[in-house]
């Protein structure tokens, strides 16, 4: 059992840590990392963090005069006028017409006005959850998205995520959480905060699954194997030619025979045996692709220029 005499900071902390993983590991936010998605649902999530921070951001500016809280807001931290360029980058000019809410997203911004405007903690609790999140496993959602996405780190649709006013992210941290253990909340009241962040990660995790029902993978695991199978009974040959036809011209003979082995939105894999040996070929398709009925379309495009590359009439 933790001890009173522990910094707030750390109860806090430990006391969350299966939240912060669980809103950390939604497939959601896998999928969006790793690519799996169009820049569509990089939109979507900006759009719904728009609707989050305008709340934050106006409870912070309520509570800017009162000097048990007003520290805990730099405005270095301020991410509406970040938010609302990546979305003009993203989207448009039209960019607001994408502000409707998922269903989380108006529970979570209905209980920022209930409690972040007349409870200095829940205040607090939230921009906690948010701000140091940011600051936190954020900056590694933008290093992913950057390169899923063909982004420039810190620049277009990706500034919600630069904290360009604060130049030593971790002591910025540090700070923070040394004003949490100042804070004078007793036992009752620190416990009541936890409980509020724990809600705040509740609500980013059911936001973000929220969003993977509007945003799903379009090759999930299933599908995936589904396309092997079909690929792998039906058209071992068409897979040997899309594999000779990646290879150098000297090699592609050397090359006996050839399997699916997994696919994604960008790329087919291949495993073709070259001398014997099992040997990994990826193929990317033209385009990201972000329906199964393209995968036909795209399969078909290689097979047919295989054909012509290597001289082979095509079916």
């Amino acid at each position: 059992m933790l001890r009173m005499s522990e910094p707030f900071s750390a109860r806090l902390r430990a006391a969350t840590w299966s939240d912060h993983s669980s809103a950390e590991q939604t497939t959601f936010l896998d999928d969006l990392t790793r690519g799996r998605l169009t820049v569509a649902a990089h939109a979507a999530l900006t759009a719904q963090h728009y609707l989050v921070y305008q709340v934050l951001e106006e409870a912070a500016a309520h509570w800017s005069r009162d000097p048990a809280v007003a520290g805990f807001h730099d405005d270095a931290l301020t991410r509406l006028p970040a938010l609302a360029a990546d979305l003009a980058f993203l989207l448009g000019a039209d960019w607001r017409d994408a502000l409707t809410p998922v269903p989380t997203t108006a529970q979570y911004t209905a209980r920022l006005r209930e409690v972040a405007f007349t409870w200095p903690g829940g205040f607090v609790a939230h921009h906690y959850n948010r701000y140091l999140g940011d600051l936190s496993g954020g900056q590694y959602v933008a290093r992913a998205l950057a390169r899923s996405y063909g982004l420039d780190l810190g620049g277009d649709g990706l500034r919600f995520y630069a904290f360009d006013g604060i130049a030593d992210l971790t002591a910025f941290k540090d700070a923070y959480r040394a004003r949490l253990d100042a804070a004078p909340w007793d036992a009752d009241e620190q416990d009541r905060i936890i409980n509020e962040v724990k809600l705040a990660y509740l609500f980013n995790t059911d936001l973000l699954a929220d969003l993977g029902r509007v945003h799903p993978d379009p090759f999930p695991p299933e599908v995936v194997a589904q396309i092997m199978r079909h690929m792998n009974d039906d058209h071992p040959a068409d897979s040997l030619l899309i594999c000779q036809a990646t290879l150098p011209e000297p090699a592609r003979p050397d090359a006996t025979a050839a399997v699916m082995s997994g696919m994604d939105n960008r790329g087919i894999e291949f495993k073709a045996v070259i001398n014997g040996v099992e040997t990994p070929i990826r193929v990317p398709f033209a385009q990201q692709l972000t329906e199964r009925a393209q995968v036909r379309v795209e399969v078909t495009r290689l097979y047919r220029e295989a054909c012509a590359l290597l001289g082979v009439p095509a079916r």
